[in-house]
């Protein structure tokens, strides 16, 4: 090879490395656009402006961000939990408390909130199943968050039924201290919780959401000081 040969390649390959360098930067700068478009792990969105209390609209102006739930159904319907930041008390582990949920169907262009704004914490969410392998319901303890940040830690609690498009809800039981338990047999759920002195059993059809018995099964006092 010639000198005049070898500076001429040389001329080449240093016409090429910016070339490709620019084509590198274009190729990362595109995969990171699809990253984050695609591959977010969450996203801030907006509630209904339908607020009209003042307790509503401070509720309105949360930093509300989607996370996807572990409910599935066979209704194809694509369930999310709309979850705020919160400074302790919350039963989520990554520090949030859920708000609300969205339910998207792909007969429809919106997706349809459960409640209508953010002014209460679901703080326990199941999909019930029992023996099935589709969920044939949703249960949920719901507190109240009308006052936000003056909420007591043993606040009570109402449990909800909803079905699983989302398209009823019902709150079973009202001003709950405490859930012992839940579990579904058949199409009727079994419900053991505590409210005031007493623990009481619930049983709950699932057809119609109906209270079929809600009994005393413990009472006690508090002891008097002398």
């Amino acid at each position: 090879m010639t000198t005049e040969k070898f500076f001429v390649y040389v001329q080449r390959l240093n016409s090429l490395i910016p070339a490709a360098a620019l084509a590198l930067v274009l190729v990362l700068i595109g995969v990171d656009t699809i990253r984050s478009r695609f591959w977010q792990k969450e996203a801030t969105i907006q509630p209904p402006t339908t607020a009209k209390s003042e307790t509503q609209q401070k509720a309105a102006k949360l930093d509300l961000k989607i996370r996807l739930s572990s409910i599935e159904t066979d209704e194809e319907i694509l369930i999310l939990k709309v979850v705020t930041d919160t400074e302790g008390g919350s039963h989520d582990r990554y520090g949030e408390e859920t708000r609300n949920l969205l339910f998207l169907r792909p007969s429809k262009e919106k997706a349809e909130w459960l409640f209508p704004d953010q002014t209460q914490a679901l703080l326990e969410i199941d999909g019930l199943r029992g023996d099935s392998t589709s969920v044939k319901a949703i249960y949920a303890e719901v507190a109240d968050r009308k006052h936000e940040g003056k909420a007591p830690k043993n606040a009570p609690v109402s449990v909800c039924l909803i079905s699983n498009d989302g398209s009823r809800l019902e709150k079973v039981l009202k001003d709950v201290d405490s859930v012992l338990s839940h579990h579904l047999k058949g199409s009727v759920i079994n419900i053991i919780y505590q409210k005031d002195r007493q623990v009481r059993a619930a049983r709950i059809s699932l057809k119609d959401f109906a209270i079929q018995s809600d009994r005393v099964v413990a009472s006690f006092t508090s002891a008097e000081k002398n």
